[in-house]
């Protein structure tokens, strides 16, 4: 290498990460500094030109694609591709009201440079738009017109055009107009108007030949056409087919994983211009609470591009495999904060210490990204499968029980469990699930599900060997706990054992003693000793368990009902029973 090319590569990276250091704080800034940083900046076009296209497509949709149009107006070719990709297609199917969305607004960013680029390279693309929006018709000079002449829009007397979904009124008059549809900048055919209108004005004969083309497309093969080649373009960026990007979810256990061929090493001092540089959009909204966000400062500056490569393809897998529809931040947000998420998971699972950003180095510069990932994402399919194993065997399956029947809490834990991708249920009422973090996530998530079999499997007993009829069950909704609870007041009243409701005047003295002082409960027959006690016995009484084949953790989902009976009705007057307030119990006024 003489001294002349080795000074321009030098020039050339210096002047890469210049740039690279200017988007990295663009994205990090708020929509209207973002904006202003782009705009006021020494080249703007330069700078808005070397974004990778998922950098540039994110601070779009953080900005707000109107206020977005100056920038639109410098960027290339290709990263307005990206953005059709991206926007306009529902799976398979191409979403024209998501067409009109963003032509409009690449209209408005250069309308000539829009309809030169999509007639010289995109002709299929736009054709099928236009197809989809409006009829044309093409009239000799012997032609009698059509029936109904005054809807057709005509430039040189030969070729017009009409639109059927364009509302009756006077064309003329501005004010006989309806107003745009919201969340459009312009209905579709005010925008095919006037874009037709401008092909004519640039060159009559490419007009006549754009409308010729429209009128004899086949739609349907159009169609398959563009989304294959959608897919391509999107492929050469990560976003694989969901069922080749669903594979980032098969399981990996330490065991199984490969290792790096060789350490984690800096990336290279020079920059291919051939390379596209990874996107960053995700450096400004990484969690700080996280362990592999954690670990990152650790590295040397010049291997976290590297690691930025492996989390932004790793982000894209994701967004394929789960069939996420981008349509603004939150849902690149959403699809960062998971892989984070089954990053710091994996990462736990991973070392075999406490875990820290020391420790979680290693394993970093040893495994993939996409391996550690895969490693997290194991343990929440593991009980994902434990959890449905058990549900196909279950007492609730077989008597045709609702997973209500578990109750809210126990019912938010199986429902996390049961769905595509499985979840932790938080319990809260803001955001009651969340992506599997840690591995409290999982122990806790595994105890709740070993709960939830204990409770099945006592209460298909009891259900079993009382010959129970659920039919005599009207009200409400029937959980484990108004089904043991209720059976159990019965049997201590000394009432035949069903569900149905009891007269709160006949449960009051259950009421009275499950609530009294221990001393105070002896020979009455009602609770003796403690409520626990008494409700173990009742349940080992009623399904033959003894105490070696009673279910684990049974005591412990018990003991919980107790306490929860003790904190809600402790302190509740005898005199003010209500069954509305009362849901443990099947109860009803005396009559």
């Amino acid at each position: 290498m003489n001294d002349t090319t080795d000074y321009r590569l030098i020039n050339q990276r210096n002047r890469e990460i210049k740039l690279r250091n200017q988007r990295r704080d663009i994205l990090k800034a708020d929509g209207q500094e973002a904006l202003s940083m782009i705009l006021d900046a020494p080249a703007p076009a330069t700078l808005i030109q070397s974004f990778p296209d998922q950098d540039l497509y994110y601070l779009m949709h953080k900005i707000g694609p109107d206020d977005f149009v100056p920038v639109l107006s410098m960027a290339r070719s290709d990263q307005w591709e990206y953005i059709l990709d991206v926007d306009v297609w529902d799976n398979d199917r191409l979403n024209t009201e998501m067409m009109t969305r963003v032509f409009d607004i690449l209209f408005q960013a250069d309308p000539q440079r829009l309809l030169r680029w999509t007639i010289t390279e995109k002709p299929d693309f736009l054709e099928f738009y236009l197809l989809k929006n409006m009829t044309v018709f093409i009239r000799e000079h012997d032609d009698v017109p059509p029936s109904d002449f005054d809807d057709y829009i005509t430039l040189d007397d030969k070729f017009y055009f009409r639109f059927p979904d364009r509302p009756a009124g006077d064309p003329d008059d501005p004010d006989g107009d309806p107003m745009p549809v919201p969340g459009n900048s312009r209905p579709a055919w005010d925008l095919i108007e006037t874009m037709l209108k401008m092909v004519a004005e640039m060159d009559l004969s490419v007009f006549h030949g754009l409308l010729l083309e429209t009128s004899a497309l086949l739609p349907s093969e159009t169609e398959e056409e563009q989304f294959r080649l959608k897919t391509l373009r999107l492929a050469e960026k990560g976003f694989l087919p969901a069922h080749e990007a669903v594979g980032i979810y098969q399981p990996a256990g330490k065991s199984s994983l490969v290792k790096r061929p060789a350490k984690l090493k800096p990336a290279p001092g020079h920059f291919d211009p051939q390379v596209p540089m990874p996107p960053q959009f995700f450096t400004g909204l990484l969690d700080e609470d996280n362990l592999f966000v954690q670990t990152i400062p650790l590295f040397d500056n010049r291997v976290h591009p590297v690691l930025e490569a492996e989390l932004a393809a790793l982000i894209n897998k994701v967004i394929s495999a789960d069939r996420i529809r981008l349509r603004g931040k939150d849902d690149l947000e959403a699809a960062m904060s998971k892989a984070c998420s089954y990053l710091h998971l994996g990462l736990e699972l991973l070392i075999d210490k406490a875990p820290s950003p020391e420790s979680a180095k290693p394993i970093i510069e040893d495994f993939f990204l996409e391996d550690i990932f895969r490693t997290g994402s194991r343990a929440g399919i593991h009980l994902k499968t434990k959890a449905q194993q058990w549900f196909t065997q279950s007492a609730m399956n077989k008597n045709n029980l609702p997973l209500s029947f578990l109750g809210e809490r126990y019912l938010g834990v199986i429902g996390g469990l049961m769905i595509e991708r499985p979840m932790f249920f938080t319990g809260s009422s803001a955001d009651p699930y969340a992506n599997f973090k840690t591995l409290d996530h999982i122990l806790t998530t595994r105890k709740k599900l070993e709960q939830i079999i204990a409770i099945d499997a006592f209460t298909g007993k009891i259900m079993e060997h009382s010959d129970l009829d659920l039919s005599t069950f009207r009200q409400g909704i029937l959980t484990y706990k108004t089904l043991i609870l209720t059976l159990w007041a019965k049997d201590r009243l000394n009432l035949e054992p069903d569900l149905s409701p009891i007269p709160t005047d006949v449960f009051k003295p259950f009421f009275i003693q499950l609530f009294a002082k221990e001393n105070a409960k002896q020979g009455t027959g009602l609770p003796p000793a403690s409520p626990l006690t008494d409700l173990v016995l009742f349940i080992k009484e009623i399904t033959g368990f003894s105490s070696e084949t009673f279910p684990a953790d049974s005591e412990s989902v018990i003991s919980e009902l107790i306490k929860e009976l003790k904190a809600d009705y402790g302190a509740v007057s005898p005199q003010d029973i209500d069954p509305r307030f009362i849901p443990h119990f099947l109860l009803k006024k005396t009559d």
